[in-house]
């Protein structure tokens, strides 16, 4: 797997975690009236999943490369696709 299809993927997990977190806080919802034990449970995996956006935010941080990818580094692939040497992502 490229580095290019892995952001990939964790930007759309991230974009159906943070649709699930907005549903699950959606105060229109019937679960989301009043203050019973169903809101609390809403109110609690929404926290959880906040929480998991936020590492999902730091991992995509440190897998995306901070290169200009400098033309020294450079190279084709043998299928004539131009990748980064220094940082591994395709171009």
């Amino acid at each position: 797997m490229t580095v290019k299809k892995a952001l990939n993927l964790l930007d759309g997990y991230y974009v159906q975690k943070t649709k699930l977190k907005k549903g699950l806080e959606d105060p229109t919802k019937a679960w989301n009236i009043g203050h019973d034990l169903a809101t609390q449970v809403a109110e609690m995996i929404a926290d959880s999943i906040k929480t998991d956006l936020v590492v999902l935010n730091e991992i995509k941080n440190e897998i995306q490369p901070n290169c200009r990818h400098p033309k020294k580094m450079r190279d084709k692939t043998a299928n004539g696709d131009w990748y980064c040497m220094n940082c591994n992502i395709d171009l």
